[in-house]
C-alpha cells in the first residue's frame, strides 16, 4: 500500500514540475527515484508522451531512463530501439555518466533479451573503459554484471570473483547495503569450491546484512549456498539442516535444483525415502542444464545408498558429460578470449598513449631548451648593446654639457632636477665610474638609465622654455614650421638642441643602442622634408 501511495504522490507531482526549457523536470524526478523506487520511476516515465518532450536531449534522456526502469522492474526490455537512440545522442560523450549508462543497458539487452553473453560483455567493457573513476554507481553495476556473466557461463579464470569484489567495493562507497549483500553472496558462491574459510566469511557478512535488511529472498539464497558448501565439505547433516531452514522461509523461492540438493544430502545420510521424495517434487518440464546436472548427482547418490552401483556409475558418467559440456562450451571460450583480447588491446592502447606522451615530453623539453637558448642569446645581445652604448658615451666629452648644467638653477624645479639627474649619469659614465662588466640589469644602473617619458609634460615644457630662451625661440619656430611632427619628434629634436650626442639621447630615451637614435633621425628628417641632415638642421636653427 505504501508503494502504491508513493507512486500516486509522485505522479501527482508531474502537474507541478511540468515541462519547460532545458531538461524536463519529470525526467529528473524519475531518475532520482530509479534506485529506491523503480516502480514509481517506471510509472512516471510510462505516463510521458514522447511527443511532449522538447528537444533531442529530453528524448535521449527519456529513452535511457525508460530502458533502465524496465530492467530494474522487469529484468528486461522489449526492444533496443530506445537504448540505441540514447547511445547515438550521448556518443559524443558530452554527458559521460549518461553515455556510460547507455553502454551498460545496451549490454544488458544482449545479456537478458538475446542471451548473447559475449556481445553483452563487449558493451559492459566499453562502459567500464568510459566510466569516470568517481562514478561509483555505474562502476558497481558494470563489475557486478561482468561477474555474473563469468559466473553463469562457468568461466573459471577468477574474473568473476575479481568483479564481485570490485562491485562490493563500489556499493560500499555508495552505502548500498542490499547490493553489498548480493556481491558478498556471489563472492561466497565463487569461493566455496576453492576456499571454504573465505566463502564462510562472505556468507556470514551477507547473512548479517540480510537479517538487518529483513531480506527473506537473499537469506534463502544464503542458506541454500551454505548447504552446498557443507555438502562439498561432506558435512551432510549441516547441509540438510540449512536447506530445511531455507525451505521454511518461503516455498515460492524453491527451484528444481534445490530439491536435488536436499535429496543428495538425505542420500548421503542414508535416508533414501526422503531423498527420493524430494527428488520427485521437482518440475521436470522446467529443467535448466544446471537442474539436470544436480539431478544426476542426486540420482547417483541415491543409487549408491541403495547399493545399485551399476546405475550409480551410469548416472556419474552422464553427470560428467553434462558438466564437461557446460564447462567447455563455445561461449565460455569466446568470453575468456574476448576478456583477454580486450585487456591486451587496452594495454597496447595505454602503451601507445605512453609513447605519445613520451614524445610530447621530449618535444616540450626541446621547445623549452630552444626557448632558453633564444632568451640567453637575447640577454647577451642586449647586454652587449648596453655595453657598446656605455662605451660610446664614455668617448663623449662632458664639458659641452657644463653650460646647460650651470643654467638649470634658473628654470622650473622639476625640469632642472630631472635634467640634473641625467647630466650626473652622463658625467659618471664619462669619468669611468661605471664598470663596463657590471650587469646592465642591476638596480643602480637601471635606476639611473630610467627614460624621460614623452608624457612628462612638465619636463618637456621646461626644456622647451630653456631652449627658446637660450636660442631665440628655436622650439617655437620648429613647432610652427613643421606641424606634421609628433610631440615625441619635437622632444627628440629638443634633446638634439641641447647638444646631446647619440649615446646621450639613447640614455635619455632608453633606446637599446645608438643605431636606434640614427634611425629615428632619418624618420624625422623624412617627415620634415628637408635635404640636409637633421644634425645640420639643428645646428643651423640654434645659431
Amino acid at each position: 500500500m505504501r508503494k502504491c501511495f508513493y507512486i500516486l504522490i509522485s505522479l501527482s507531482l508531474l502537474a507541478v514540475v511540468g515541462c519547460g526549457r532545458g531538461v524536463d523536470r519529470r525526467l529528473v524526478l524519475a531518475d532520482t527515484l530509479m534506485w529506491k523506487n523503480p516502480d514509481s520511476s517506471l510509472a512516471i516515465l510510462s505516463s510521458i508522451n514522447r511527443d511532449s518532450l522538447m528537444g533531442d536531449e529530453n528524448l535521449a534522456y527519456h529513452a535511457l531512463l525508460l530502458t533502465q526502469a524496465q530492467f530494474r522492474c522487469n529484468g528486461n526490455c522489449t526492444t533496443d530501439i530506445l537504448i540505441n537512440s540514447a547511445l547515438k545522442y550521448y556518443s559524443d560523450n558530452h554527458n559521460r555518466e549518461r553515455y556510460t549508462r547507455s553502454l551498460i543497458y545496451k549490454g544488458a539487452y544482449y545479456e537478458f533479451n538475446t542471451n548473447q553473453p559475449v556481445l553483452a560483455m563487449k558493451w559492459y567493457k566499453q562502459a567500464e573503459e568510459n566510466a569516470d573513476t568517481t562514478d561509483f554507481r555505474n562502476l558497481a553495476q558494470i563489475n557486478f554484471r561482468l561477474g555474473m556473466l563469468y559466473y553463469k557461463n562457468y568461466v573459471s579464470n577468477n574474473f568473476d570473483l575479481e568483479k564481485f569484489k570490485k562491485a562490493q567495493y563500489y556499493y560500499e562507497k555508495l552505502g548500498d547495503k542490499h547490493n553489498v549483500l548480493v556481491s558478498l553472496l556471489n563472492s561466497g558462491n565463487v569461493l566455496r569450491i576453492t576456499n571454504t574459510r573465505e566463502a564462510n566469511s562472505c556468507y556470514n557478512k551477507a547473512q548479517t546484512l540480510a537479517s538487518e535488511l529483513k531480506d527473506t529472498f537473499n537469506l534463502f539464497s544464503i542458506f541454500v549456498n551454505r548447504s552446498i558448501l557443507f555438502l562439498n565439505d561432506s558435512s551432510f547433516q549441516e547441509s540438510k539442516d540449512y536447506l530445511i531452514k531455507a525451505f521454511s522461509l518461503s516455498p515460492k523461492f524453491i527451484e528444481n535444483y534445490h530439491y536435488s540438493l536436499l535429496s543428495h544430502a538425505y542420500a548421503k545420510l542414508g535416508i533414501v525415502d526422503s531423498a527420493v521424495f524430494y527428488l520427485q517434487k521437482a518440475n521436470h518440464g522446467l529443467f535448466t542444464p544446471y537442474d539436470s546436472l544436480m539431478r544426476y548427482k542426486a540420482l547417483k547418490e541415491i543409487s549408491i545408498a541403495k547399493g545399485d552401483f551399476a546405475k550409480a556409475n551410469q548416472f556419474d558418467k552422464t553427470y560428467y558429460r553434462l558438466s564437461d559440456s557446460l564447462e567447455h562450451n563455445n561461449e565460455r571460450y569466446s568470453m575468456s578470449k574476448f576478456e583477454s583480447d580486450f585487456n591486451n588491446e587496452n594495454s597496447a592502447s595505454k602503451s601507445r598513449m605512453i609513447i605519445s606522451l613520451s614524445r610530447l615530453i621530449y618535444y616540450l623539453i626541446a621547445v623549452f631548451i630552444i626557448a632558453l637558448t633564444v632568451l640567453f642569446l637575447y640577454y647577451i645581445k642586449k647586454k652587449n648593446d648596453f655595453l657598446k652604448l656605455i662605451s660610446d658615451l664614455k668617448n663623449d666629452n662632458f664639458s659641452k654639457y657644463e653650460e646647460l648644467k650651470n643654467n638649470l638653477v634658473d628654470f622650473d624645479d622639476h625640469f632642472s632636477k630631472t635634467m640634473n639627474l641625467k647630466l650626473k649619469t652622463f658625467e659618471e659614465i664619462m669619468s669611468g665610474a661605471y664598470n663596463e662588466q657590471q650587469d646592465y640589469l642591476s638596480t643602480e644602473i637601471a635606476h639611473k638609465i630610467t627614460p624621460i617619458n614623452d608624457s612628462d609634460k612638465k619636463f618637456w615644457n621646461g626644456l622647451f622654455s630653456y631652449l627658446n630662451f637660450k636660442h631665440n625661440g628655436v622650439m617655437n619656430r620648429i613647432t610652427q614650421d613643421y606641424p606634421q611632427l609628433s610631440k615625441a619628434d619635437y622632444n627628440f629634436i629638443g634633446l638634439m638642441c641641447c647638444g646631446f650626442s647619440d649615446a646621450a639621447i639613447a640614455v635619455c630615451k632608453h633606446y637599446r643602442n645608438t643605431h636606434t637614435v640614427r634611425g629615428r633621425k632619418q624618420k624625422i628628417r623624412a617627415k620634415m622634408g628637408i635635404k640636409e641632415s637633421l644634425v645640420d638642421f639643428v645646428k643651423a636653427s640654434i645659431n
